[in-house]
C-alpha cells in the first residue's frame, strides 16, 4: 500500500504532487473525467468563443480540458504547480503549451495575458488560509486581458450540504472500487477526502465557500458581471450541482 502522508509543512493543505498519477487513476474510476469533451464544447458555446481564442487553464492537472479546448479550436495553455501533473499532461494530452509554475509568483516573459482563464474541477481552495485563496484569485486576474473572461467550476458549500446530508460531516462511501472518506467542517469550509483504490491512498484537502462569497471574492479582485450557473450549458444552479462562475475582467 502506498499512502500520502500529511504535508510536512503545516502551512500547506496538500503536497505539490497530491493530484498526480494515483489521484488521476482514482478520478477516472469515479467517472470524474467522462464528460470532458462535452464540457469543453458547452463552454465554447456558453462564452461564444471563436477559433484562436487564447485560453489558459489554471491548475490544469494532466491537461484533459486543455486538450479538449484545443480540439475546439482554442489556443490553449495549461499551468500547474505539480511537475508530475505536467509530465503526465505532456504525455497524455499533447497539443497545448504546458508550464510548471506557481501562479502567485511572476511567470516567464511572454506567458499571458490571455483572453480567457478557466479553473475547473474544483481546482481552487488550496491555500492554507483564505488570504492565500484571495491571492490566487488576484493571480487569475493578472493572467486575463481587460475585458477577458474567467470561468470557474467548483463545489460550493451548498452542494456539500446537499450531497453529504449528515450533521456529523463524515461520510464513507464506495464507488466502482474506490473507497472515499469525506470529512467536512461546515463552519470552516474545510473538506478532507481520503481516497483508497487497490492499495493506493490519496488525501485531498480543500476549502469550500458559499457561492455568494465566491462572487464577492471575484468582484474584489477585479471581475465584474459574475454569473452563476449549474453547468456549462448555462442552466440555473441547483443545490446538487457543481457551481459554474463566469465573470468579466475589468480595466486596470
Amino acid at each position: 500500500m502506498t499512502e500520502q502522508q500529511k504535508p510536512t509543512d503545516e502551512h500547506v493543505l496538500n503536497e505539490v504532487d497530491t493530484y498526480g498519477p494515483a489521484y488521476m487513476r482514482i478520478a477516472e474510476r469515479l467517472g470524474g473525467y467522462d464528460s470532458t469533451s462535452e464540457d469543453a464544447a458547452a463552454m465554447v458555446r456558453l462564452l461564444g468563443l471563436r477559433p484562436g481564442t487564447t485560453v489558459v487553464e489554471a491548475g490544469c492537472g494532466f491537461g484533459r480540458y486543455c486538450a479538449a479546448l484545443e480540439e475546439q479550436g482554442m489556443a490553449a495553455t495549461g499551468i500547474d504547480i505539480s511537475p508530475a501533473a505536467i509530465a503526465e499532461a505532456e504525455k497524455r494530452s499533447p497539443g497545448p503549451r504546458y508550464l510548471v509554475a506557481d501562479l502567485t509568483q511572476p511567470l516567464p516573459e511572454g506567458v499571458g495575458p490571455f483572453d480567457v482563464i478557466v479553473n475547473l474541477y474544483s481546482s481552487f481552495g488550496y491555500g492554507a488560509t483564505e488570504a492565500e485563496d484571495m491571492e490566487m484569485l488576484r493571480a487569475f486576474r493578472r493572467l486575463v486581458k481587460p475585458g477577458g473572461t474567467i470561468v470557474m467550476q467548483l463545489s460550493d458549500l451548498d452542494r456539500s450540504r446537499h450531497r453529504l446530508r449528515t450533521d456529523e460531516g463524515v461520510v464513507v462511501r464506495e464507488t466502482n472500487g474506490v473507497i472515499e472518506t469525506l470529512d467536512v467542517d461546515f463552519t470552516t469550509g474545510r473538506l478532507h477526502v481520503r481516497y483508497e483504490l487497490d492499495g493506493d491512498v490519496v488525501h485531498s484537502r480543500i476549502r469550500m465557500y458559499e457561492k455568494e462569497d465566491l462572487v464577492a471574492m471575484l468582484e474584489q479582485v477585479g471581475f465584474a458581471d459574475v454569473k452563476m450557473y449549474g453547468d456549462f450549458d448555462g442552466a440555473p444552479k441547483r443545490p446538487e450541482d457543481r457551481l459554474v462562475l463566469v465573470g468579466t475582467a475589468t480595466e486596470g
